[in-house]
């Protein structure tokens, strides 16, 4: 199969919109929400509670990380990029999450309970190694910079490494500011 051909260095900076997870949620509790374990954290991210996410400390205290988009193969979305900056992370998502069973939130009624969807920007500190680990795994973003989902990446969202894997060349495929030249595909698997 055709692939993008990415690469996120040191110090390239990266946008991207998507679910805010915990580490806790996504490795350390068999893939599965704390809160609802009927749901497959990388399947139902929109699923996950901001109580979860903000109050419970080791969810928290696990680290955060801003997950790419649902791979149409696998039904999950794929991991993204960590984020060195829990405070900034807490920061955003208490001002987001509607105050009530989230009891550090701020938000109003109109506000959600259930799956903190935000644009980060960054920049790269360090590559990771390319693997599904939670510690070495995926690229970790400094300088974090939590924004509205509406806000977006001004047309040039950053893919993901680990999420490149799964994805086919397109005509419509995203693409990457900071990645190399895609590869040239077939033209029958572009049609």
């Amino acid at each position: 199969s055709c692939h993008h051909a990415v690469a996120v260095l040191v110090g390239d900076e990266v946008c991207i919109t998507g679910y805010v997870m915990d580490n806790f949620c996504i490795f350390d509790n068999q893939g599965f929400l704390l809160d609802n374990r009927d749901v497959t954290t990388l399947q139902n991210p929109e699923d996950h509670s901001f109580h979860c996410l903000m109050d419970v400390d080791f969810c928290f205290k696990s680290g955060f990380q801003v997950l790419g988009e649902k791979d149409p193969d696998t039904d999950r979305h794929c991991l993204g990029f960590r984020l060195d900056d829990t405070d900034a992370v807490l920061a955003a998502g208490r001002a987001l999450g509607k105050r009530g069973y989230c009891t550090t939130c701020t938000g109003g009624d109109s506000d959600r309970d259930y799956g903190f969807l935000a644009t980060v920007k960054g920049t790269v500190k360090e590559i990771g190694d390319g693997s599904s680990d939670v510690v070495t795994g995926t690229p970790i973003l400094t300088n974090v910079t939590m924004l509205d989902e509406s806000v977006g990446c001004d047309g040039n969202p950053t893919l993901p490494p680990l999420c490149v894997r799964s994805l086919e060349m397109t005509p419509t495929a995203p693409t990457n500011l900071f990645a190399e030249p895609a590869l040239e595909c077939p033209s029958e698997l572009t049609q």
